[in-house]
């Protein structure tokens, strides 16, 4: 049977365009209602004031709890976002990884070094506003499989994709030769999910700003999204 890390790796070679949902609370009813309207994967908290859902997300003893509940209630694969600033430690990791997180997503100006030795979860690290034209090399060089390409300015959140978003994210595929992920800073509409993909995007995690915060608003979301990756 594989294990949690395989089973994220190989819905990037299986599926066109693999769904993640960032959940902007560490909710159960939310991660249930993702997973009902055909998520492939969910993305929770700990350690940090998340920017686009405006939610303070706790500790790992504040969280515990509600991630074990989470893992339990779905039966896809849950990643993490383990801090910023300040970030889960080593031993903490390890605790995540036998409580059965698959991946761990963070900055790569956050990710401390000592996290590349985790080796039951798949590493995602992600590129900020403002990157530099050597990191997707770098990344790749790391043997990081997965990029998230967060790399909106704070003050674009929400607003719609534009032609230059495009670009950029094309420019990141073609520096990076496995799969890039676009999460969903600017407000992407599911007819837009085609573009995304014909730019090069392997990947694409919706949040807050396109799914609100409500179970049913989620729910909603997610199903036009995977409707819209499965009709690629």
């Amino acid at each position: 049977m594989a294990d949690n890390k395989e089973i994220v790796l190989e819905l990037f070679i299986k599926k066109k365009m693999p769904l993640i949902a960032s959940l902007p609370q560490n909710s159960v009813e939310l991660a249930k209602a993702a997973a009902a309207g055909g998520a492939d994967m969910l993305k929770i908290h700990m350690n940090v004031h998340h920017a686009a859902s405006g939610t303070h997300f706790g500790s790992f003893a504040e969280e515990r709890k509600n991630i074990e509940a989470i893992i339990a209630a779905v039966e896809i694969p849950v990643g993490i976002m383990p801090g910023a600033a300040e970030t889960a430690t080593f031993d903490e990791m390890r605790e995540l990884e036998r409580m059965g997180i698959a991946f761990f997503d963070i900055y790569t100006t956050d990710m401390p070094a000592e996290y590349l030795k985790l080796e039951e979860m798949a590493p995602m690290a992600a590129l900020a506003a403002g990157w530099k034209e050597w990191e997707p090399e770098a990344v790749e060089e790391l043997g990081i499989e997965l990029l998230e390409a967060s790399i909106v300015p704070h003050e674009q959140y929400g607003r719609r994709l534009a032609l230059s978003d495009l670009m950029a994210y094309s420019y990141v595929a073609e520096l990076y030769d496995c799969a890039v992920i676009v999460p969903t800073q600017k407000a992407i509409r599911p007819e837009e999910v085609a573009a995304l993909h014909e730019s090069g995007v392997r990947g694409l995690m919706i949040g807050k700003i396109v799914a609100g915060d409500t179970p049913s608003t989620f729910e909603a979301a997610t199903a036009l999204f995977a409707a819209a990756i499965k009709a690629l």
